[in-house]
């Protein structure tokens, strides 16, 4: 009996849809897209992880500024939303830079992964 108690817990648990939240951030919806940015800086490891706990990944660059062309700058993003700060997305340059979005401007802009900036996650 009580392993057959055990068998049913351990599927009910299994069989449970995971449901992304965003847990000491601020949520968006863009275009039909969902992102949450951290209310305090991380560095990208830690950005990295934050996003996986609270069930989603840190943002690539394209999917934030799917139209983005490669370079670094504002307006580079090409779409926007009202959100005001630096988000720290998953899009490395090497292992010492990684790329960060400005939603509020378009700005993509570069800095050190072990630096401070809000994760920007996505579903």
């Amino acid at each position: 009996m009580k392993k057959l108690f055990l068998t049913m817990c351990l599927t009910a648990m299994l069989s449970t849809t995971a449901i992304a939240a965003c847990n000491g951030g601020t949520e968006y919806t863009v275009d039909g897209d969902t992102f949450c940015m951290s209310n305090f800086n991380l560095n990208w490891w830690s950005a990295f992880n934050w996003c996986k706990a609270n069930g989603m990944h840190l943002a690539t660059i394209y999917e934030v500024c799917p139209d983005w062309d490669g370079n670094t700058g504002r307006g580079k993003c090409g779409r926007t939303f009202s959100l005001k700060g630096n988000g720290r997305v998953a899009t490395t340059l090497d292992s010492i830079y990684a790329l960060y979005v400005d939603p509020s401007d378009g700005e993509v802009g570069f800095s050190v992964k072990n630096g401070s900036n809000p994760a920007l996650c996505a579903n």
